[in-house]
C-alpha cells in the first residue's frame, strides 16, 4: 500500500519510511527504529532505565541504539542531524505510551506473516537471513519496529488537526452539455429526501458515484482542498442536516452535511498524504513535536552518550 506520489514530508519523518516499503514494496505505514516499546508505558524499574548494549543516547526512560542509527545513516551525512531526528521519533513513541495508545497484536501478526511469505515463501531460515540482511536481528526485533510503526501512526493522526467536515452525497452524473436535462432527476431526488426519504438507501440505489454509494453516500471527514471548488464551498458553508443541490463538472450533487465543520484530528491515514494533510502536518504535528523536544530538554531527559564523530566510523 505504498503512498509514493506524495513528495512533501518533514525531514524527521524520513525515519518513518517503512522497512516493508523498501524490503517488499508494500506496507501498512512507517516503521521506525529505536528502543523497544510495548502497548503500555513500562513501569519505571531498573530494567527500563539501565542502558542496553550499544546505546548512544538516552531519551527519558528510552534509548537510541547504535544499530538503529547505522540502519539509517548515509555516508557523508551529518550524524547530529540524524540523531536529533531519531530523538524526536523516540519522544513521539514515548508520548504515545503516556497517552495510552495501544497496539493491536493481531495486526502485527498479520504484517509479520505477510513479510515472511513475500520474502521467504514461509521458509523460516530464509526469513531470518532476510531480516539480518536488513540489520534486523530476529523476528522479535521486527515486531518491535512494527509496534513503533503503529504507535507513531496513531500519534500522526491524533496530533495532526485541521478544519474538517463530514458529508454525504448522491451524484447524478452529467457532462456540462447534459446538465440541464439531468437537473430534473436531481431535483426529484432532493424532493424525495425533503419529504422524509432515506438518504443512505437512495444513495445506494440512485447515486452515480459507486465508491460512496456503497457507503450510503458517506464521504467521511475531509479537510479543505479535497473536493472540487463548488462542492467544497457548499459543504464548508452548510450546517449539519442541511440539504443542498450543487452542480460541478461531474454533474449534480445532492449534499447533506452530517458533521462539522470543526477542527479535529485526522481519521484516515491517507488524508495525511494529501496537500491539505501535509499542510496540517507541518502546521500542527511538527509544532507538537517541537514542544515535546523543548519539554524533554528542559527536564534534562535527553543525553548524548557518545562522541558524535565516532558515529560516522564503522
Amino acid at each position: 500500500m505504498r503512498l509514493d506520489w506524495f513528495v512533501r514530508r518533514a525531514a524527521w519523518l524520513v525515519l518513518a519510511a517503512s522497512l516493508l516499503l523498501t524490503a517488499c514494496g508494500g506496507s501498512s505505514g512507517p516503521t521506525v527504529a529505536g528502543s523497544p516499546t510495548t502497548s503500555a508505558p513500562p513501569a519505571p524499574t531498573a530494567a527500563t532505565t539501565s542502558a542496553p548494549e550499544g546505546v548512544i543516547a538516552r531519551v527519558g526512560d528510552g534509548f537510541i541504539l547504535r544499530r538503529d542509527f547505522d540502519r539509517f545513516y548515509l555516508p557523508g551525512a551529518d550524524p547530529k542531524t540524524l540523531l536529533d531526528q531519531m530523538i524526536d521519533v523516540e519522544l513521539v513513541v514515548q508520548a504515545a505510551m503516556q497517552e495510552g495508545a495501544t497496539v493491536d497484536e493481531t495486526k502485527i501478526d498479520e504484517q509479520v506473516t505477510q513479510l515472511r511469505l513475500a520474502q521467504a515463501g514461509g521458509d523460516e531460515a530464509q526469513f531470518i537471513a532476510f531480516l539480518q540482511s536488513n540489520n534486523i536481528a530476529d523476528e522479535a526485533e521486527l515486531r518491535r519496529l512494527l509496534r513503533r510503526d503503529a504507535l507513531i501512526e496513531q500519534m500522526l493522526l491524533k496530533h495532526t488537526t485541521a478544519e474538517q467536515v463530514r458529508a454525504r452525497h448522491i451524484l447524478v452524473s452529467a457532462t456540462p452539455e447534459e446538465a440541464e436535462s439531468r437537473k430534473a432527476t436531481a431535483e426529484a431526488i432532493l424532493a424525495e429526501l425533503q419529504n422524509g426519504g432515506d438518504f443512505a438507501a437512495l444513495a445506494r440505489t440512485r447515486s452515480d458515484d459507486p465508491g460512496s454509494a456503497a457507503q450510503g453516500g458517506d464521504l467521511g471527514w475531509a479537510p479543505r482542498g479535497l473536493y472540487v471548488a463548488p462542492f467544497e464551498e457548499a459543504v464548508f458553508s452548510m450546517k449539519p442536516g442541511e440539504l443542498r443541490l450543487v452542480q460541478t463538472d461531474y454533474g449534480w450533487h445532492i449534499i447533506e452535511v452530517t458533521g462539522g465543520p470543526e477542527v479535529r484530528s485526522f481519521d484516515d491515514r491517507m488524508l495525511l498524504d494529501t496537500p491539505a494533510g501535509q499542510e496540517a502536518f507541518s502546521t500542527t504535528f511538527l509544532p507538537w513535536v517541537t514542544e515535546l523536544r523543548s519539554a524533554a530538554q528542559s527536564a534534562g531527559k535527553i543525553e548524548i552518550l557518545v562522541d558524535l564523530t565516532t558515529l560516522t566510523q564503522p
